[in-house]
């Protein structure tokens, strides 16, 4: 089987920073990816609570099957390359979001640069949406789905729904956290200003700020202390009684990610038996899995690969 990049120059199409560079496919199945057509969404309010649930019922969507011996005859008729007359046309991939286990991506022609093709009808407001790197879309898009188990190399593509894109599109403005009081650790969702939700959980009253790497999460612990508190809430990572606290994380300086109780379970049984937090040298070199793809090691797969070297030997 030849690369994609160089089936794709035969129609004067390039590529580009995809990890599925080489269409040597694990699995052979068939399974579903789903194109995103040009169209409008502004006429949806981004503060109906149901948002991304109003997406996914437009006419923008349709699934394609597919599998490895016609992945690059879909991506080329339905990103229809063959109506751009652009030389060395590029075709980018962006990681959109990831799931325990799942790793989404979206495939589009990059047309930045290609003004003439910057037309109202052209512009793919949704598929600009869930794209995360500030692009607009103007062509069709493809979106696929990735099974990424932690403890293996294994990396299959595997079918997408509505229902899946549907919670993405949620989870990323609902970002999950973690709470810790009498109830012991429970995740909630929290919308916007996380400044406005502490107010309230901690009645008012003054609590602390920690932010810390570890093991490629940006950690943020909110906590209250008290005479009547627990030493072991969070481990070995503060001192001291802790009353309750608060635990979420951030993608950026803007954005917060989710986080989940099995997640900081793991963190803070490993903070009483690991002295610095920091991902091993081993999980950032850039490796290929016998197939020839390049191994993708996210937070999931990094905290859980650790968790098992420690208390699963």
């Amino acid at each position: 089987m030849k690369s994609s990049k160089q089936n794709l120059e035969n129609n004067n199409v390039i590529y580009e920073n995809c990890y599925l560079d080489k269409i040597i496919m694990e699995n052979t199945d068939t399974f579903e990816c789903m194109i995103i057509k040009p169209g409008t969404i502004q006429h949806i309010p981004w503060t109906d609570s149901n948002y991304a649930g109003k997406l996914m019922e437009l006419d923008l969507f349709k699934i394609v099957k597919t599998n490895v011996n016609n992945f690059i005859e879909v991506i080329s008729t339905h990103l229809d390359v063959n109506n751009y007359n652009i030389k060395n046309l590029n075709v980018k991939t962006e990681i959109v979001a990831e799931e325990p286990y799942y790793l989404y991506e979206i495939l589009y022609i990059d047309l930045e640069k290609e003004i003439d093709f910057h037309k109202e009808e052209n512009l793919n407001e949704l598929a600009s949406l869930i794209n995360i790197n500030g692009d607009k879309i103007y062509s069709n898009a493809i979106v696929f789905r990735s099974h990424i188990p932690s403890l293996s190399d294994s990396m299959t593509m595997c079918t997408i729904t509505k229902e899946d894109l549907r919670r993405v599109l949620h989870d990323r403005v609902h970002t999950s956290i973690v709470i810790c009081d009498e109830d012991g650790l429970v995740e909630d969702r929290v919308v916007g200003d996380i400044n406005k939700y502490a107010e309230i959980f901690f009645d008012g009253e003054k609590f602390k700020k920690l932010e810390f790497a570890f093991l490629m999460h940006n950690i943020n612990i909110w906590y209250s202390v008290s005479e009547y508190g627990n030493s072991n809430l969070c481990g070995n990572l503060i001192d001291g009684l802790i009353d309750k606290c608060i635990w979420f994380s951030m993608k950026s300086d803007e954005f917060r990610c989710n986080l989940m109780v099995y997640e900081v379970e793991k963190i803070i049984s490993l903070s009483k038996v690991m002295t610095k937090y920091i991902t091993p040298v081993e999980l950032l070199e850039e490796k290929n899995d016998k197939f020839g793809r390049k191994i993708i090691y996210n937070k999931y797969k990094v905290l859980d690969w650790v968790y098992d070297k420690y208390f699963n030997k």
